[in-house]
């Protein structure tokens, strides 16, 4: 992606997430009364309240473009879940997931090197398993 690309999708999944995560607090956007019963449930519990945090903390890294990969890891379990939620159970803003997924999707791809290493079939750093790697062999399970 074209710079100007990755600044403009950071800026505005940014500028969406603080949104979001500030109205958790303080109501700026109206949000549709009566909440759905899932939502609300979030709400009495108080788990809202630390998915907001998350969401303002990871909004705040993406527009100060400070450790970007990990505002994007924060972020993934936040915007599936809202999405589920969308397509599964109240589709009314289903349209703000998607362009959440597709934000976040295309700054995941372009930092894609930075998940690379969780992806990784073997883990750096750790013993390696019994076995010969010179002769092809693998470590047993037993």
């Amino acid at each position: 992606m074209p710079p100007r690309a990755v600044g403009a999708a950071r800026v505005a999944l940014g500028l969406i997430v603080l949104l979001g995560g500030i109205n958790g607090f303080v109501r700026i956007v109206p949000v549709p009364e009566p909440l759905h019963p899932f939502i609300q449930l979030l709400v009495d519990s108080g788990y809202i309240l630390a998915v907001k945090v998350v969401e303002i903390a990871a909004a705040v890294l993406l527009l100060l473009d400070r450790r970007r990969p990990l505002a994007l890891a924060l972020l993934w379990p936040v915007v599936v879940n809202i999405a589920l939620f969308h397509l599964l159970l109240d589709p009314r803003a289903g349209i703000n997931a998607v362009v959440l997924l597709g934000l976040l999707g295309a700054l995941t791809w372009h930092d894609r090197h930075a998940f690379a290493p969780l992806l990784a079939e073997g883990r750096s750093g750790s013993p390696a398993p019994k076995g010969d790697p010179a002769r092809g062999e693998r470590a047993s399970l037993a």
